[in-house]
């Protein structure tokens, strides 16, 4: 039961709207009691712990232990399947490529052709595409291929395009994951086999799917990351990407992408490359206007802590006020204001409000140790600046 609890209770109430409608389906839901169950759980899945609501539902229900664990495993079922088909659901261009091989395997072959080129537009006309979607229009491309030979016309399709099509498909994805093992590899200081990727580079010279964005900005990632002294320029090619293509790659796929070019900007921070804070400022501007920087529609309070921390350094007092408050809404719940009141109290430090900075920190506790250091440093370096030397030493001391 702890999984089904752990699901009901992290679903927006959207979902569990159209949970609600699932669980009524009999063509998704075959086993009687199970949306009896499933509401009973669901109606006091926050008001009692597992072992108070098992024991409830029990009693209300007439359930003996092994029926209850029978109901509890298909109801367990029924909601991965909810979640699996949510995810297909949003996956339009993979539901079209659906479409066109189901009606196919009926011998439905105008259907399918009809299905097959509205498809083809609907894909050529996204204004957002991403690596996901190159791979459906590569199925697509397949699923015409094979329409082809059942109606016996084989000769007549354009198989040159659909190698090209699986080629740009498998290029892309090739290189995302250059780009996630070659972050990893900063992190875990461990070599990763990269596989197919040198023979990938090597095709990719001078190739024309360089001109294709998503290529481009993947291939100029991993050159970026790979060489920190960036010879080549690659991460200035790799911004100019972002900031000229960023709004049609997908939501998901930015984040990615402005995370590795920051996180490039941050180590070359850190080797003392002083003009790098101005770089990763621009991107994290650019970053929050795209909404890119955010998760599920939440801001890291990391992400926050670092941003104010390089417009600070740069004098960019006025632009740091108003981000702290206008983000602060964005952070998690549980971090928001910690991390609100911290931040105010670098602004108010770094512009000499002494006093206001003291009063941010004071009354603040802070679950993350570093934080926490942080914080008390911060409050050391105020009584120094006010030659506030008894609390300086009793602050030393604590």
């Amino acid at each position: 039961m702890r999984a089904i609890l752990k699901i009901l209770q992290t679903l927006s109430p959207a979902q569990l709207r159209a949970l609600d409608q699932f669980m009524q389906s009999p063509y998704f839901v075959t086993h009687a009691g199970l949306f009896k169950l499933y509401m009973h759980i669901k109606s006091v899945r926050t008001a009692l712990p597992e072992a108070e609501l098992r024991q409830s539902v029990r009693i209300s229900m007439e359930l003996d232990s092994k029926k209850m664990n029978q109901l509890c495993h298909h109801l367990l079922k029924a909601l991965e399947d909810f979640l699996a088909i949510e995810q297909v659901w949003d996956q339009k261009n993979q539901r079209y490529v659906s479409v066109v091989r189901a009606l196919r395997q009926l011998d439905l072959h105008d259907e399918s052709a009809d299905m097959l080129r509205y498809a083809a537009k609907k894909m050529q006309q996204a204004p957002v595409r991403g690596v996901t979607d190159y791979q459906a229009e590569y199925h697509l491309q397949l699923e015409a291929y094979y329409l082809s030979l059942q109606q016996g016309r084989g000769k007549n399709i354009q198989i040159q395009d659909l190698a090209r099509s699986q080629d740009l498909a498998f290029v892309m994805d090739k290189l995302r994951m250059a780009c996630i093992l070659t972050s990893y590899e900063a992190i875990t200081r461990q070599n990763y086999d990269k596989g197919l990727l040198n023979s990938v580079l090597t095709f990719l010279k001078n190739h024309d799917f360089l001109e294709i964005p998503l290529v481009a900005v993947y291939y100029h990632g991993y050159h970026a990351l790979q060489n920190e002294e960036d010879t080549d320029g690659h991460f200035q090619h790799l911004k100019r990407l972002l900031e000229a293509h960023g709004e049609a790659f997908p939501t998901s796929e930015t984040h990615d992408l402005y995370l590795l070019a920051i996180n490039y900007c941050i180590r070359r921070i850190n080797q003392a490359q002083e003009g790098f804070y101005q770089e990763v400022f621009d991107l994290y501007q650019s970053g929050l206007r795209r909404a890119a920087l955010l998760e599920e529609g939440v801001l890291s309070r990391w992400t926050y802590n670092n941003i104010t921390m390089t417009g600070l350094r740069l004098g960019s007092y006025d632009w740091v006020r108003q981000f702290l408050h206008q983000y602060a809404p964005y952070l998690a719940v549980e971090h928001r204001e910690a991390a609100f009141h911290f931040n105010l109290a670098r602004y108010n430090y770094e512009t000499g409000n002494f006093d206001a900075a003291l009063q941010h920190l004071t009354h603040m506790e802070y679950d993350d140790v570093l934080h926490n250091l942080a914080a008390k440093f911060l409050i050391a370096k105020i009584y120094y600046a006010q030659d506030a030397y008894t609390a300086l030493e009793n602050q030393l001391d604590s």
